[in-house]
């Protein structure tokens, strides 16, 4: 099980076919802003992430496998791609830290379960029109609940 939840969270564009049996035909996939019912609209949730971001490198961190549960810290880097017809132009670098539950049926390496969690502000301040407003958002709650944080004051 450490093998493939490391295969699931380590694809790459290349090796999306390989991993896909590991998924049950009723899989459940989540993160913050995707929500997957079935391997058919998990095969094309992959093949289109891979599509916008081809050189999409996921790294394992730490990992852990108890009973049906495997669990994972990682990091992921890549290009996003906003316009397929022209990639070197439209490509947007980002890097963010996550970590990841994959549950499997007893006894099996089938996986019915994913959910990955990241913050999408991580990738969002890499864009130059979302920045100021992740980064006016990160600045907020830092003086909203960090004791230890100089807030600035308010602006005139």
């Amino acid at each position: 099980r450490l093998e493939v939840g490391r295969a699931l969270l380590e694809v790459t564009a290349t090796n999306i076919p390989e991993i896909l049996p590991y998924y049950t035909d009723d899989v459940e996939y989540h993160d913050p802003i995707v929500d997957v019912y079935g391997i058919g609209d998990m095969t094309q949730f992959l093949f289109r992430l891979f599509g916008a971001t081809p050189d999409l490198v996921t790294t394992v961190e730490d990992e852990i496998a108890i009973d049906d549960t495997y669990t994972a810290t990682w990091e992921m880097e890549g290009i996003f791609i906003s316009d397929p017809e022209n990639p070197e132009e439209s490509g947007v670098p980002y890097a963010a830290k996550g970590m990841s539950i994959i549950k499997f049926h007893p006894k099996s390496t089938d996986v019915y379960y994913q959910r990955d969690y990241y913050t999408e502000g991580d990738i969002m301040v890499a864009i130059p029109p979302l920045a100021p407003a992740i980064e006016g958002f990160r600045l907020f709650y830092r003086c909203a609940v960090d004791p230890g944080f100089d807030c600035p004051p308010p602006p005139p």
